[in-house]
């Protein structure tokens, strides 16, 4: 424990900060402050353990941070896991009580993204999805998953390394291994529809990149392919209603779309 770091820490929060993560300098490098929360329980996940439980798909099973302090050294311990298998993650500065202070990882990975489509910058951004993919299929190929790879969750550094932050969830104590990565495939295709929606070519190239980094026989593919094939009917059901469909439900179907053309039932 380091005492002045736990007094600047709490005296910045007592002055009441807002944010549930925030920046400090400290000992010449900026470190990031992660306030515990308490879980998140929401509607969706009790719908999301339905659905598990109905078709027995592992990789619908919720995944909610414990929340509070647990929640943190939980985090804290995946960061520490992850860094001693060569992943690009926050180092642990410190944990204190309800807070935990990080390394910086990089920037923000979708914030990149986004300010090189400002500038047209295309070749650069299918570079930086085709990465992205690499990085989780390398994370995957360690034996590991992430619970949450979107591209806000991802960083890059000056060297162009991709890393990752937020490891609140463990999926893997809800569901196997193999389950968990292919959720992670489904939110990180997700998450590039959802962000980057005009530019639906980014999608084929996240796609292709892992594809490409983990093999077609990847074991991992295998649950992912059955989801694929059990959506399928509610796909064909709001395809002609899409005009008509929110953000989110019209982004998921350009994302099965795009996972449907390579992926059959196994």
């Amino acid at each position: 424990m380091n005492e002045q770091l736990h007094a600047l820490v709490e005296y910045t929060i007592a002055q009441g900060v807002s944010a549930r993560v925030f920046a400090l300098r400290w000992e010449n490098r900026r470190i990031w402050v992660k306030q515990a929360i308490p879980a998140k329980q929401k509607v969706w996940h009790r719908i999301q353990r339905f659905l598990a439980n109905i078709t027995g798909i592992a990789l619908l099973r919720p995944t909610v941070s414990a929340g509070g302090q647990v929640g943190l050294e939980d985090e804290a311990k995946a960061l520490q896991k992850l860094a001693s298998q060569g992943v690009l993650v926050p180092d642990i500065v410190d944990v204190g009580p309800n807070w935990l202070a990080i390394g910086d990882n990089g920037g923000i990975l979708q914030t990149r993204i986004e300010e090189d489509l400002r500038v047209q910058n295309g070749a650069s951004v299918e570079m930086l999805v085709g990465a992205a993919a690499m990085a989780l299929a390398g994370l995957h190929q360690i034996g590991m998953a992430h619970g949450a790879p979107l591209l806000r969750n991802m960083t890059i550094r000056e060297d162009g390394q991709i890393g990752f932050i937020d490891f609140e969830e463990d999926p893997t104590a809800r569901m196997p291994l193999i389950d968990a990565q292919a959720r992670d495939i489904l939110l990180f295709i997700f998450s590039i529809q959802r962000e980057l929606k005009n530019h639906p070519e980014l999608l084929r190239t996240g796609w292709r990149a892992y594809v490409s980094a983990v093999s077609n026989d990847a074991p991992q593919l295998v649950p992912l392919g059955k989801v694929i094939g059990i959506l399928r009917p509610v796909y064909v059901m709001l395809r002609p209603f899409r005009q008509w469909l929110g953000t989110d439900a019209l982004n998921g179907l350009l994302a099965y779309r795009t996972l449907s053309n390579s992926l059959r039932p196994q």
